[in-house]
């Protein structure tokens, strides 16, 4: 009788080791998770660390001893007067760039979802070349670079830019609104993020049984009662989805206001940027504000995720 082929007898050693259930969820599981402890476990760790530390003001080096001095710098000393619409309150820069950082990340998630809605809900009742068309033309910008975006943007606003320049050949004389700030900063976050709504939504959608919005119909309810009372409830977590998805990347961004925001808009992530290599340099404070924002997010994720799972966010 033949002796086994040594190379048979190799494979059939591996193919026995592999197979064991503490090897193969090692196997499966552990490049992805030395990826994430690499790339945001460390980093996050890190800056955590940094944030408890002080710097040295004469050789500017970190001193590794516990404070607390970071964070309530972030909240106490060096507050102005602070108008938010007619309310008026003393904040400091750091108070003022989170609030106006909150404020226009929800104001571009309203803008995007009330986009969004009406034409995800066309998709999903659209055949399947008109979706393709649908979809093709939402997606076509974005095959070009965020940056280059951004600064088409710049071109349209601004004193100089397309929308002043239309409205005075029109005879209306320059408008100030069309000018870098906060509404050219809206603008472009919506334009960068719409279609993370819209493809969450419309998958949400796109499991809806629009058969019970006929039987709605056809038993007297109005397009306003079938909206209210059947669509949203039924897609509410593709909703909530949609909006983490436009919130939390619009809160941390800092292409879109440094660029239309022309030093007029400083949002959290200008903020941080200046403390960290700006002008204003100084690591420790710099990592107390990031983290400040990183439990704000994770607290309002995980109030989130107590309503809405995973497998609904994504529309299933």
């Amino acid at each position: 009788m033949a002796a086994p082929d040594r190379d048979e007898t190799n494979r059939a050693a591996i193919v026995r080791i592999l197979s064991r259930r503490r090897n193969t969820i090692g196997i499966t599981v552990g490049p992805g998770a030395l990826w994430i402890l690499l790339l945001l476990v460390a980093p996050l760790a890190f800056m955590t660390a940094v944030s408890f530390v002080t710097r040295d003001p004469f050789t500017f080096q970190i001193v590794w001893e516990p404070t607390l001095e970071n964070y309530r710098n972030l909240f106490v000393g060096g507050t102005t007067e602070y108008s938010l619409g007619p309310v008026g309150f003393q904040a400091t820069a750091f108070e003022k760039a989170v609030l106006l950082s909150y404020g226009i990340a929800a104001l571009a998630t309203v803008l995007c979802l009330v986009m969004a809605f009406p034409l995800a809900y066309v998709m999903a009742q659209a055949e399947d070349r008109t979706f393709k068309i649908l979809i093709y033309l939402v997606l076509l910008p974005f095959f070009t670079m965020y940056l280059v975006r951004a600064y088409s943007w710049r071109l349209i606003f601004g004193q100089n830019g397309v929308l002043n320049q239309a409205v005075s050949v029109l005879g209306l004389g320059a408008v100030g609104a069309f000018d870098y700030g906060i509404l050219a900063v809206v603008v472009g976050l919506t334009h960068a993020y719409f279609p993370y709504m819209l493809v969450t939504l419309y998958a949400s959608l796109d499991g809806l049984d629009f058969t019970l919005v006929e039987a709605a119909r056809d038993l007297g309810a109005s397009r306003i009662d079938v909206v209210k009372d059947h669509i949203i409830p039924l897609t509410l977590p593709g909703i909530v989805g949609g909006s983490l998805f436009v919130f939390v990347p619009s809160v941390g961004a800092f292409i879109t206001p440094a660029i239309l925001g022309a030093n007029k808009v400083q949002m959290i992530g200008i903020l941080i940027e200046n403390r960290a290599v700006g002008e204003a340099t100084n690591p420790a404070t710099a990592s107390a504000a990031s983290m400040v924002v990183v439990v704000s997010i994770v607290a309002a994720l995980l109030l989130v995720f107590r309503y809405v799972t995973l497998d609904e966010l994504g529309g299933v």
